[in-house]
């Protein structure tokens, strides 16, 4: 990998917090970098620091000591005005909770980060990023007539609407079983190889997060382990 293929450079990124006269070393000193059209697994028990790593990575936290760069951009002391700016068509999201509002439409609720950056919303656009995740035929459908698998697939596009270079996805497979897991996973699989989109994603679940390119395991806000999956093999 070329430095020219960083898309987020993170050197010795801390994030602590006191709990009472406690001090919550929650990343402790993380040095990470992800590469265009990769797939990177964060492993780790609850407690590891997984979901307040992505959050640092996606600039949704700030650390409280360390660098961090995103698409070559330093962000540290930059307001939320100016983190927006950052994120907007860099950085897509998917959590564990679909997050679909259910008096809108399949299409109404991907096109919603479009209304956020006042972007134009085209409704062909919206029925191409529904095409990628397999769900153009129900456009129409309410949030209500869908399967679990389903809701997941309408949030992941909703991510895709706005052609992020980056897809962070924290526990995006918790409220699904198996197969709709696996699928989740396999569709990151493909828009890693087919677009060139990168996908960080958090798990429990060593099945799913072994399914990527580099696996990162956590342990008390620290890199302990890091592999190459079967993909990138």
């Amino acid at each position: 990998m070329t430095s020219n293929s960083i898309l987020i450079e993170a050197r010795g990124i801390k994030r602590h917090y006191l709990r009472g006269s406690e001090t919550v070393k929650a990343v402790d000193g993380i040095d990470l970098e992800i590469h265009a059209a990769e797939m990177v697994s964060i492993l780790g028990p609850s407690g590891s620091g997984k979901t307040t790593l992505i959050h640092l990575l996606s600039c949704l936290d700030s650390p409280t000591e360390g660098s961090l760069s995103i698409n070559g951009k330093p962000v540290a002391g930059l307001k939320e005005d100016e983190l927006t700016k950052v994120r907007r068509g860099v950085l897509g999201f998917v959590f564990q909770k679909f997050y679909l509002l259910p008096t809108l439409s399949v299409a109404e609720n991907v096109e919603l980060p479009l209304l956020f950056y006042r972007q134009p919303v085209r409704r062909e656009e919206t029925m191409a990023v529904l095409r990628q995740v397999n769900l153009e035929d129900h456009a129409r459908f309410m949030p209500n007539q869908l399967s679990g698998g389903q809701m997941q697939r309408v949030a992941i596009a909703r991510a895709l609407i706005i052609k992020p270079k980056i897809l962070i996805a924290d526990e995006p497979t918790g409220n699904l079983d198996t197969e709709n897991g696996i699928a989740v996973f396999d569709l990151f699989r493909a828009l890693v190889r087919e677009q060139g989109i990168s996908v960080i994603v958090t798990s429990h679940n060593l099945v799913f997060g072994y399914r990527a390119d580099r696996i990162i395991t956590l342990a008390d806000g620290r890199i302990v382990r890091e592999e190459k999956g079967p993909a990138a093999a």
